[in-house]
This record gives C-alpha cells, sequence and structure tokens, in this order.
C-alpha cells in the first residue's frame, strides 16, 4: 500500500486505498487547478511561484511509504511501501516515450508489468513524468530508479528523489498514461526501516547510545513534549519548502533548518544529526552545514520564527485533525434516485451537484400536495429555495433544459391557466361600463419568474389553494433592481415565511390592491454572479440567506467550454414520466428512518459547533438539517415510498453540501453579528467580553488556551482562531508577532 495526505502542509499521512485513488483523480477539485497550472505563461515572470502556489493546494500521496509510525510524514518514521518512484523534469512531450508507444496494447502492458512499473502518469506541472514501480528483493530505491530509467529510454532524472517521505502531487485521471492497479494496491510483505532489505543508515560512531529507543525518542527527539519533527515541518512551512528541498537547494535549506533548530537542540551537533531531514544529502555535506551553523553568532533569545513554529505546534495539540470546515467540492454525490440521474446524465461531473441542488425547487413544486412531520414534529412541505453561483459566462444556465423538461406538466397546466385569464381580461374589457360583469376565473398559473408585485403574487398565491408557486429567476440582479424600486422588504418577508409556510397577509382600504391573509407556498430558483448574490443577501440578519440552499460552480477560468451534451429522446419522455407522477401525487409520508439519519447529523453537528464554539455553525446546521429532510422524503417518495440507502445517503449529503456552502459563504461575518450580540453580555460565563477582560494587556495564545480549559471551553484550534480574529475584526486586539497579542 502507499499514503496519501490532503496536501503538502495538512492533514496527516493515511492509507490509499483503491477506492480513495479513484476519488482523488477523479476529483474536480484536482482537475481545475491542474487546468490553471496548464493556463500559466511559464514565460511571466511570476510563473514558478504560481504554479508552486498552485500545486501546494493538490492532495499528495507518499509511495515510498505504507505508514508512519507517528502519524507524521517524517522518513525517520516511515514503513517502507516495497516501491520506488522516477521523477523526470522538463520532457517536452511525456506521452511520447518509446514503451507507452508499443503495440498492440497487450505488448505494451506485457512489456511494462514485466519490468514491475505499476503507473506512468505526467506530473501537475504538465512538464515532467512520474514513474512508480516494484523494488525488487534487497534493491534499494536508487537501484529501482535506475532500472526504471533504463527500462524507459530515460537518461535523465531527479537522482535525490529517494526520501522514504518524498510526496507526488496528485494529478486527474487524463495525466495517467498507464496504470497496473492490482500492482500499485498490492499487499506486500510491510519491512521495517532497519530490516535488511531497507537498511537504515548507521548512527555516527561517536553518537553514545546507552539509553533504550523508547528513552531516546521522549528526550532526545521532542522539546517541551512537542515532536522535533513537526517543529521541523512547520519551520519549511514558513520558510516556503513545505513540500520539501528542490534540487540545488537542499544544502542552502539544511543549513537554515540547522539554524534555527540549534535554539532548542541544546546546539548539540549529534542531535540535529539525527533530527534534520537529510534531503539526499551525504553524511559529510549535512556535518559540515550543522557545524557551520553551531558556529555562527548567537542571539540571546530564541528567534521569532522558531517561537512561532512551537507554539503553532503546541496549539495543534489541541487540535481536532478534521476540520469541521471542509469545502462542499471535497463532498462527492451519493448514489441518487433514477430521476436525478437521467437529470445528470448529460452534465460534466463539475455540474451535478448544483444540479441536483437547482432541481430541489422544481421537483418540490411538482409534489406539491404531499406533506410530512419534520423532527419537532410540525407540518412541513417541500419548500426549496436554491441559489446557483458561477462567475459571468460560467455556463450558469445549463439548468434551463433539465428544468424545462421537469417543469412540462407545470408548463402544460399554466398555458391553460394563462388562456383563462386573458379571457377574462378581454370580457371585463369588453363589459367596462356594464353592470354584469364577467366572473373571475381565478386562473392560476404557477411559474411566474420573479420580476412580479407584491399585489398580484398574493393573489396567486390565494388562487393556489395551498399549491407551490415556483419563481425561477436566471439573473439574480432582477431582485436586486426590485430591492431598489422599495417593494422588497415585503417581498423579503413574504419569501421567509414560504420556508415554513407560514401565512402572510395585508389589508389595505382601496380595492385596487389584492387584500388577503394566506399561507405561503412559494420555491425559488435563483442563479447569479458571486457579486450579485452579495448584493442580493447583504442583510443576514434577515434570516433569508440561511433558508437558502447554496451551490457554487467550479471556476472555468482558462479552462475549456464545458460539454453538456443533449439527452436522447427516450430520455427526454422519461424525465417527462417522471415529473407527471410527482405531478400526481398526494398524501402525508411518514419515515422514522429518515428522523435518525437527519437526527444522528444534526447531533455530530452540534457536538462540532460545540468544539469550535461556533454559534453561526449551530444556526446553520438547523436550517440545513430541515432541508437535508425535505431532500429525503423527496427521495422518499422517488423511491416508491421505500426508505433505501439512496435516501438515507442523499438526504445526508443535502444537508451537509447546504451546510459547508452557507459556512463558506457566510460563516465568518454571521459568527462575528452573533457574537457581537453575545458580547453585550459581558458577565456570561465563557463570553467573548469577559475573557478578553481576564487577560493581561499583553497575552500570548498560549494565555488564552489557558483560560479557555479553565473555564471548561473548547481549547481546539478552531475555537481559538475564531476568538481572536473576532476581536481583532472588532479592534480589541492587535497582533504583536505571531503568538503575542495587545489589547486595545
Amino acid at each position: 500500500m502507499i499514503c496519501y495526505q490532503e496536501n503538502v502542509s495538512k492533514g496527516t499521512p493515511k492509507p490509499c486505498t483503491p477506492e480513495i485513488w479513484d476519488s482523488l483523480i477523479d476529483s474536480p477539485e484536482v482537475k481545475t487547478i491542474c487546468n490553471r497550472i496548464a493556463a500559466l505563461d511559464p514565460t511571466a515572470e511570476d510563473y514558478n511561484d504560481r504554479k508552486q502556489a498552485l500545486k501546494r493546494r493538490l492532495p499528495i500521496i507518499i509511495p515510498h511509504a505504507a505508514s508512519f509510525r507517528n502519524g507524521k510524514r517524517v522518513s525517520a518514521d516511515a514503513i517502507p511501501s516495497g516501491l520506488a518512484m522516477l521523477d523526470v523534469d522538463h520532457v517536452d512531450n511525456p506521452r511520447e516515450i518509446t514503451p507507452l508507444q508499443l503495440s498492440p496494447q497487450g505488448e505494451r502492458d506485457k512489456f511494462l508489468r514485466k519490468n514491475g512499473i505499476v503507473l506512468v502518469a505526467i506530473t501537475a506541472s504538465g512538464h515532467g513524468l512520474r514513474v512508480i514501480g516494484k523494488r525488487e528483493h534487497g534493491e534499494s530505491i536508487e537501484a529501482a530508479q535506475m532500472r526504471m530509467a533504463q527500462v524507459l529510454g530515460i537518461k535523465e532524472y531527479d537522482a535525490v528523489t529517494k526520501d522514504l517521505a518524498r510526496a507526488s502531487y496528485v494529478v486527474p485521471r487524463g495525466y495517467i498514461l498507464w496504470i497496473y492497479e492490482a500492482g500499485l494496491f498490492a499487499e506486500r510483505e510491510v519491512l521495517s526501516v532497519d530490516s535488511g532489505l531497507y537498511p537504515q543508515k548507521a548512527l555516527p560512531p561517536h553518537i553514545e547510545d546507552s539509553s533504550s529507543p523508547a528513552q531516546r525518542d521522549s528526550a532526545e527527539l521532542s522539546y517541551r513534549g512537542i515532536p522535533y519533527a513537526d517543529i521541523i515541518q512547520q519551520l519549511m512551512l514558513s520558510i516556503g519548502v513545505a513540500d520539501g528541498a528542490e534540487q540545488g537547494e537542499r544544502n542552502t535549506v539544511y543549513f537554515s533548518l540547522a539554524n534555527y533548530m540549534r535554539y532548542i537542540c541544546d546546539f548539540d551537533a549529534v542531535l540535529l544529526l539525527r533530527v534534520l531531514p537529510d534531503f539526499g544529502l551525504s553524511e559529510a555535506e549535512r556535518r559540515q552545514a550543522i557545524s557551520s551553523a553551531i558556529g555562527r553568532p548567537r542571539k540571546s533569545q530564541v528567534p521569532v520564527v522558531v517561537q512561532s513554529a512551537v507554539a503553532i505546534c503546541e496549539k495543534e495539540a489541541h487540535v481536532n485533525e478534521q476540520s469541521p470546515l471542509e469545502k462542499s467540492t471535497a463532498l462527492p454525490l451519493p448514489e441518487l434516485p433514477r430521476l436525478l440521474k437521467l437529470v445528470c446524465r448529460r452534465l460534466p461531473e463539475d455540474y451535478r451537484p448544483a444540479m441536483v441542488i437547482a432541481s430541489l425547487p422544481v421537483l418540490g413544486t411538482l409534489a406539491t400536495k404531499i406533506r410530512f412531520e419534520y423532527l419537532d414534529r410540525q407540518e412541513q412541505s417541500l419548500s426549496f429555495f436554491s441559489c446557483i453561483t458561477a462567475p459571468a459566462a460560467s455556463g450558469k444556465s445549463f439548468i434551463r433544459k433539465p428544468l424545462d423538461l421537469l417543469l412540462t406538466p407545470i408548463n402544460e397546466q399554466d398555458a391553460i391557466e394563462r388562456e383563462k385569464e386573458q379571457a377574462y381580461k378581454d370580457k371585463l374589457r369588453a363589459s367596462k361600463n356594464s353592470k354584469n360583469q364577467p366572473e373571475d376565473p381565478h386562473a392560476c398559473p404557477r411559474n411566474n419568474g420573479v420580476a412580479i408585485s407584491i399585489a398580484k403574487l398574493l393573489q396567486l398565491l390565494t388562487y393556489a389553494e395551498g399549491k407551490h408557486l415556483i419563481g425561477i429567476g436566471e439573473e439574480m440582479d432582477t431582485l436586486v433592481k426590485s430591492e431598489r424600486a422599495g417593494v422588497w422588504s415585503q417581498k423579503s418577508d413574504i419569501y421567509r415565511l414560504a420556508f415554513d409556510n407560514a401565512e402572510y397577509g395585508q389589508a389595505y382600504m382601496s380595492d385596487a390592491s389584492f387584500n388577503a391573509h394566506i399561507k405561503v407556498y412559494y420555491n425559488l430558483l435563483l442563479t447569479g454572479t458571486p457579486n450579485s448574490m452579495k448584493r442580493f443577501f447583504k442583510d443576514l440578519e434577515n434570516g433569508l440567506a440561511t433558508r437558502v440552499c447554496f451551490a457554487q460552480l467550479p471556476d472555468t477560468s482558462f479552462t475549456e467550454i464545458p460539454i453538456f451534451a443533449p439527452y436522447t429522446e427516450s430520455e427526454k419522455a422519461e424525465i417527462i414520466r417522471w415529473a407527471r407522477q410527482l405531478d400526481a401525487e398526494s398524501g402525508t409520508l411518514v419515515c422514522p428512518q429518515l428522523d435518525k439519519v437527519i437526527g444522528d447529523w444534526l447531533e455530530k453537528k452540534r457536538q462540532q459547533a460545540m468544539e469550535a464554539d461556533s454559534h453561526a455553525m449551530d444556526t446553520l446546521r438547523r436550517r440545513a438539517g430541515v432541508m437535508g429532510f425535505r431532500a429525503g422524503m423527496l427521495c422518499y417518495l422517488l423511491e416508491n415510498r421505500k426508505f433505501t440507502k439512496t435516501v438515507a445517503s442523499f438526504a445526508e449529503w443535502v444537508a451537509e453540501y447546504v451546510f459547508r456552502n452557507q459556512m463558506e459563504l457566510w460563516g465568518e461575518q454571521m459568527e462575528q453579528e452573533l457574537s457581537g450580540a453575545l458580547e453585550v453580555l459581558s458577565g456570561e460565563r465563557g463570553s467573548a467580553a469577559s475573557l478578553l477582560a481576564l487577560l493581561p494587556a499583553e497575552f500570548t495564545t498560549a494565555d488564552l488556551i489557558k483560560l479557555r480549559a479553565r473555564k471548561g471551553q473548547s481549547v481546539k484550534n478552531n475555537a481559538i482562531c475564531m476568538v481572536l480574529n473576532r476581536w481583532k475584526t472588532n479592534n480589541k486586539i492587535s497582533k504583536i508577532n505571531e503568538s503575542t497579542w495587545r489589547k486595545l
């Protein structure tokens, strides 16, 4: 087996299974990042900086290691995988290496497998080659690399790629030129690093080694209880070499680390030699660098960059490894019901989650006669508000064709209703001065766009008699304009009430206005750019944004135009059949299994909100839970009123997807607004204001951690960072250095 990690500076190494491998190379985010790298101008002055910044966002695999003893990507703790990686830079056309051109395909596969090669891929830069192969018995990494290079006819390659912790950036499936998965993920005999096959470098002869291995690990290889390896990793991140030193900079980086680490290694050359990564340097080169570093003038205090690295590592001792604020793009689609599979079938994968979210208001409007009870035993309907956001010219209109098919029954009914409405208007005009006025047929088209007056909307809601109306706005700025026209406050009230199907009414003396008091059944779908979305949802306090299922389309900058293949005639017919079936559904649904699914999800999020001390998370999880439950009931209906794994996974996916997007878009702003209200209660146990009052004029992050621990509050990294950021944003503190703050 091999390991993978979230990226070079985040996460911990974990076993990479074939399923995880597939999810990594098929990830939309990986594809987008590599497309952006490929679109960079190699002649630009900042090309390398921009390329490296993008690469560091990619997940990594660690081909040389099967696992790590202490959960950190450090060579000294690595258990070898039995594989070797060959790294070839500056290849004009990686696809033209001779063995890959062998024909027929069977000959190529046979040749590569015979020589132990399991993977050949283009690197993330697009101008290199990455080869992974099996090591033969007794063969070192260097010998395996040389053998693979000869097999592939490669004359020059990076000869220092032999570190057991060496990382390789994950690339999309299209970058993989050849793979033998059974060989890449085969179970091999796990050998320790000091076995005969993979011998560990002998310790320098003058190191006294009288203590036991356990004593050496705890006493010599840690500082204030923090493993030296963790501090070094943080230092490497600080000096810009988080993914290791490249050829040409190895000596410089090693010397820099020795210069910093000497302050917390008692200026002990032997200890430095043991704890610093070798970067492929010879022992003589490392000894020389350490000697030069120790011989330099010493400061009276530990350098700030080292203090900072130690402070960050101390904070991370309290961190839950999995941040609750994960991105929605990292959430793969679950198994979908048949109808949504059909709807998404002809779309690029990156667009499918947004299509699912865009479909919810339409499907809810079709199944408008369905009712059910939520966890609080209050009756609900399939009410959804969805918002799809993406930059201009990124293909937001892709939703139009699928939704037109789904809206077929409603649009057919609306055509009849509009004919009735027009006939009534014609009769009314013809009998303008007559005493016998025509009877109002109460025509009610349900799909009316979003540019509709309050009076007309209330009239249609009344005539609909409990059926959902739907508003679809492909340009969110249309509603922004209505806000400027002065009608927004009322319409915003109606939308908020529609989420819970609450009552809205108005009464005027004038007969020209429509007077009504009615339950609001209304679904809404909007699309727009991020800027128009911010203009529309600028007031978080009114609560509308927290009632919306947001979906963000992937960044399409510098990428090829996405292809939206047309549906076949049979697919169109089946989608319309499903729409008609939903339109005919009615009754009350009961699904106790779904209660448990969403109840468990809400509890998990409640625990995360407490750990992060986040009122925004606690608020948003509640609304996301409602949306997930409604989506689950919709899926239950689509599964012929049977509770299946698809129902459970779909309900949880919608809740999680909505929650992640809302936290990403509004979490920080909402946290500040909620905390501002809470800080008024300065005497309340654990309030932000009372915490700040108990700290000295100048305090460290460690002081805040200790204070919160004494008060029984969370000391996890998210909580600490959230509180510090809140105070800093509200001009209550200023930063002195990485770990020290001053009260204002």
